[in-house]
């Protein structure tokens, strides 16, 4: 199978789409077939290349807006010269990340232009902004994004349940789900790698750590966590919170002073999962996910997991026993959960090794792919 995937936003960028199409299509590569990846222009990067693990990279002109969050394509010369390029590439089947992006009502013109059988993989559950009348504008947007790649695309999937309950909101039925998915064996292996040098700059021994890893933005909630967490510090002793990552809130965070809070910033790959390994409870406050790959990861490294109800967590957060669900982002929901889960490491223990069995029976990517190419074999 020769595919494309059209991913607005993709490596070096760090973020769940980015690693969703990257790892979909290293497996599909062990399996003998060809892709191609579609995405946004970036400075100082080439608008074609092949990677080292054989996937083929275009890149079409883009303005980024909104802290390089949302990519507007540029048309002209250098764009339709990529679109011939593609164009004569004849591709066999398509992936359209998300219909939010203008990359993505881009694709599914092209898709439909070209002939290519195509399914959009929804990663949200939420709008991006939804107040006031930036967030009206935007909302308008989103339904006219939707309305016309559905003209040009009747098959949606969900990379959860929850972003095919999010489809609805838009009239579209998802089709079924294409879940997120880890590598155990290899998030493992990089883990390791960045174990050794992560705990020169962050003592793990003899603490129980919290961690978070993401975007310091108010959809992941990493002001509520903090506040939390400055209450737990009155309640236990040799506990420490690390919030790994960057973002518009950052500052704030740092400002606010809270006691055994360390920031690293930004961390490598590698050092993000050896901070999940080296954590024993993972927390991410979020409110709005298609499936966290964090949350995956914190699995596959046998951190207990506390998350709020959203996306595809409920499918590997089944229960209690698999970790702790709270109902919204709230301090006092994230201070009642880190205080269960601290005063029982026990219960904490059991929880990890419950979400690990989760993951390893029902999202690696190895059975990702196997889907997906019984659903390509129902859609070409």
């Amino acid at each position: 199978m020769n595919l494309v995937i059209f991913s607005a936003q993709y490596l070096p960028t760090v973020g769940g789409i980015e690693r969703y199409t990257n790892s979909l299509s290293r497996k599909l590569i062990e399996k003998g077939h060809r892709i191609t990846v579609v995405t946004s222009s970036l400075p100082n990067l080439p608008d074609h290349e092949i990677h080292e693990d054989g996937i083929e990279v275009y890149r079409i002109p883009v303005k980024w807006i909104m802290n390089r969050r949302f990519s507007i394509p540029i048309p002209g010369g250098k764009f339709r010269q990529i679109e011939k390029q593609l164009s004569s590439k004849n591709f066999d089947f398509a992936i359209i990340q998300t219909k939010f992006y203008l990359n993505s009502v881009w694709a599914s013109r092209f898709c439909k232009k070209n002939g290519i059988s195509a399914i959009v993989v929804e990663h949200g559950t939420a709008h991006l902004i939804r107040d006031g009348l930036v967030g009206f504008i935007g909302k308008t947007y989103e339904h006219i994004a939707a309305r016309y790649i559905h003209h040009n695309c009747k098959n949606f999937y969900g990379v959860s349940m929850a972003c095919c309950g999010w489809l609805e909101h838009f009239g579209l039925k998802g089709k079924g789900c294409l879940y997120n998915a880890v590598d155990p064996a290899v998030v493992a292996d990089t883990a390791e790698k960045g174990s050794e040098t992560l705990c020169e700059k962050i003592a793990f021994e003899n603490k129980t750590t919290i961690a978070f890893a993401g975007r310091f933005i108010k959809e992941k909630g990493v002001v509520n966590l903090a506040n939390a967490f400055k209450e737990i510090n009155k309640e236990f002793s040799n506990v420490q919170l690390v919030m790994a990552g960057d973002g518009e809130l950052w500052q704030q965070v740092k400002d606010m002073g809270v006691e055994n809070l360390i920031l690293p910033g930004n961390l490598s790959y590698p050092h993000s999962l050896a901070l999940l390994k080296n954590s024993d409870i993972f927390c991410l406050p979020t409110f709005s996910e298609g499936f966290s790959t964090s949350v995956l990861e914190a699995a596959a490294l046998k951190a207990m997991i506390i998350t709020t109800k959203t996306g595809g967590s409920p499918q590997l957060i089944k229960d209690e026993n698999y970790g702790i669900l709270i109902d919204s982002m709230e301090s006092a929901d994230i201070v009642k959960a880190l205080r269960k889960a601290l005063s029982d490491k026990e219960y904490t223990r059991k929880c990890a090794e419950n979400a690990y069995e989760s993951l390893i029976s029902h999202f690696t990517w190895e059975r990702v792919a196997e889907d997906f190419l019984d659903i390509y074999n129902r859609h070409k």
